[in-house]
């Protein structure tokens, strides 16, 4: 596949099409009801090309983009499925597309050149993921989670047939054709599949048993005789299909194997890990030829260009949980152009400028953007707090200061599911309180804290710092550094820490689940205990109720008066998922988490009567924060599927009282 790729990088560099970016965020398409604009295009799981290499497809976790691979402009976004899509296919003709995927029971089939929905194939209820597709001729084949093989005709959604009998799973991969299939099961060991003969082919060892063994990533080359597996135990092996041996093991990577991609022509070999490195592999001689650094966190997904026509013809395309994708000369590493940018993997949190002018939201890796609320485009990316992963992130309330506890390690995305798991940490205690106006860290005894720090939280006047460490909750003076009270508590790293609107009062859940109320301005007494289990807090705009979240109700606790709760909610438990509860700005509507199966969506209170007003649907993964402009008239959500809806308040309530009449 070695050809000469000088006519292309001159193409490229003399190309008004070569920028950092040239693919633009589209904030308005495939918007839920009630909501304003998204931003951000949700995390990459997987990458496929048109099989002329005109169209890249790319599944997220909040739909599918498709993009057009001479000017990079994004032409579609697919949307309606719930969850993950991390499993895409074209046809031979490239006229259809075809995307499931994990908390996802549908398989929708889209016309590329129309950019409509052709068909929707609705699965059975306990039917969890889709984990991968290919068409084999005008037939598609699925793989889902209750291990089985079905055959759907491609144009009608109809079921051909179906085959059982697989064993659980973690990875699976068809062959390009569809003829083949491998499954990596909860054994550790790598299964065939012939899947024209419906019938299992032979078994691969697979990496062993020991606990870096899982694989994370497979393909087939072109011609089905190897399969390539990458895993954590930072090899990739060449298994050979034929007689079900290992051919080679490909070793070089310093982590965690997360991606893998063969040539079209089955000679070159690309891999990528948790420590945002590619190596490019010659597959006859095994040796690496090319190591590749330029993204910022994990390789999520690789995939080669198709030969031919197309002016990225054979380069390698790479996507990052960095929210980037960019496209490389195999022959030696060079990055040609970012394809895109945006697909950020996860957004932990969230803040309106004073004004409310501007929006700031923190990823999982630190880095917080700023964006423009008239134009709805970012303007810029603070990046000093940028690592691996971070645990805490917080906003005070007019977004200017910002702290985040952080570690240095590895993290592989799920694309079977929701989350993440990461490797061994090598930097722990890396807590910061930032000035994001100034782009200066703002040193202080805050950074004393140790490795059980759990939680934060900023005073409603942003001049006050808390934090839980250990057994003990600490504030300080943000600008003198001086500290203002210290409070024991019995340790508990679940729920958050939050002020009154008047920052008189400060409430955590202690370790037996029950919310604790310091009174700040009588610090030489007890706090007091609610009686009420809970794991999520929120104090109401007067500050005079503390909305308590349990299980299967939320309780409402006037913590000055005696005697029972004013009033208790009733809802279905959603205990043990729940990251954000809010009032509205008036205090009449109490916002939290629902979920129906494990479709996340927002849940609206009447604080009066206890009565549920309605929902918001458009995340697709945990909401990790709710916050409302100062004005209140907008409402802002993040999720772990890396987006930020913007919700237009007025109008939804004004629905929604409409609807409740």
């Amino acid at each position: 596949m070695r050809t000469n790729y000088l006519y292309l990088i001159i193409l490229l560099l003399t190309s008004a099409i070569i920028s950092t970016s040239f693919a633009q965020d589209n904030t308005q398409l495939g918007l839920p009801e009630g909501a304003i604009v998204r931003l951000g295009k949700g995390g990459i799981n997987i990458m496929r090309f048109s099989p002329d290499g005109t169209h890249l497809a790319v599944g997220t976790d909040v739909g599918v983009w498709l993009y057009d691979v001479p000017d990079g402009k994004e032409t579609a976004l697919f949307t309606g499925h719930t969850g993950h899509v991390n499993a895409l296919a074209f046809s031979p003709d490239g006229n259809i597309l075809a995307s499931a995927g994990a908390n996802n029971p549908v398989i929708q089939f889209w016309h590329v050149e129309t950019r409509s929905k052709l068909n929707t194939i609705q699965l059975r209820e306990f039917v969890f993921s889709i984990p991968a597709l290919a068409f084999y001729g005008r037939t598609l084949v699925s793989l889902n989670s209750s291990r089985q093989i079905t055959y759907w005709h491609a144009e009608t959604g109809r079921k051909l047939s179906e085959e059982d009998g697989l064993e659980q799973f973690d990875a699976a991969v068809f062959s390009e054709n569809g003829t083949m299939l491998a499954i990596f099961d909860r054994k550790r060991k790598i299964h065939l599949w012939d899947t024209t003969a419906s019938s299992q082919l032979g078994t691969l060892m697979g990496h062993g048993g020991g606990p870096d063994s899982m694989v994370l990533s497979m393909a087939f080359s072109l011609n089905e005789n190897i399969l390539a597996s990458a895993c954590e135990d930072k090899t990739v092996k060449l298994w050979d299909t034929k007689n079900y041996t290992l051919h080679a093991t490909l070793r070089g990577h310093k982590t965690w194997v997360t991606a893998v991609a063969y040539s079209n022509d089955g000679k070159t070999l690309a891999s990528g890990d948790a420590d945002k490195t590619i190596k490019i592999w010659d597959v006859k001689t095994q040796q690496e030829y090319a190591t590749i650094t330029g993204h910022k966190s994990t390789i999520n997904t690789l995939t080669f260009a198709p030969e031919g026509h197309s002016r990225y013809s054979g380069c390698l395309v790479s996507g990052s949980a960095d929210g980037t994708i960019k496209f490389w000369n195999p022959d030696n590493g060079e990055e040609l152009t970012t394809f895109t940018t945006g697909h950020i993997e996860s957004v932990k949190a969230v803040a309106f400028s004073e004004n409310d002018k501007t929006l700031v939201s923190a990823a999982y890796n630190g880095n917080v953007e700023m964006w423009d609320l008239s134009t709805m485009e970012k303007q810029t990316t603070f990046t000093k707090g940028q690592t691996d992963i971070a645990d805490i992130l917080m906003f005070s309330s007019d977004a200017t200061y910002y702290v985040r506890q952080s570690w240095l390690g590895y993290i592989a995305f799920s694309t079977f599911g929701l989350g993440y798991h990461s490797g061994t940490a090598r930097s722990f205690n890396n807590f910061k309180l930032l000035n994001i106006i100034t782009g200066k860290e703002i040193r202080g005894p805050w950074e004393a804290t140790t490795d059980a720090l759990t939680t934060a939280a900023f005073s409603p006047t942003d001049d006050v710092l808390a934090v839980i460490n250990d057994n003990e909750l600490l504030g300080w003076d943000i600008n003198s550094g001086n500290e203002l009270f210290q409070f024991n508590i019995d340790w508990n790293p679940d729920g958050n820490l939050v002020f009154s609107s008047d920052g008189k009062r400060i409430a955590k859940i202690d370790a037996a689940d029950n919310p604790n109320v310091w009174n700040l301005e009588k610090m030489d007494e007890p706090p007091k205990v609610s009686d009420k289990h809970g794991d999520i807090l929120a104090f109401s705009p007067n500050g005079k109720i503390l909305a308590i979240g349990g299980k299967d109700a939320i309780y409402f606790w006037e913590y000055d008066k005696d005697g029972e709760n004013e009033a208790t909610i009733e809802r279905q438990g959603f205990y043990g998922f729940e990251k954000t509860m809010t009032f509205s700005p008036d205090g009449s509507i109490l916002l939290d988490l629902g979920h129906v199966h494990w479709n996340i969506h927002i849940e609206l209170w009447d604080v009066k009567t206890g009565r549920k007003m309605g929902r918001l649907i458009g995340h697709t993964e945990f909401i990790t924060s709710l916050v409302f402009s100062h004005d209140g008239k907008i409402l802002s959500s993040t999720s772990e599927d890396g987006t930020i809806l913007i919700w237009d308040w007025d109008k939804i309530i004004s629905k929604m009282k409409g609807e409740n009449k």
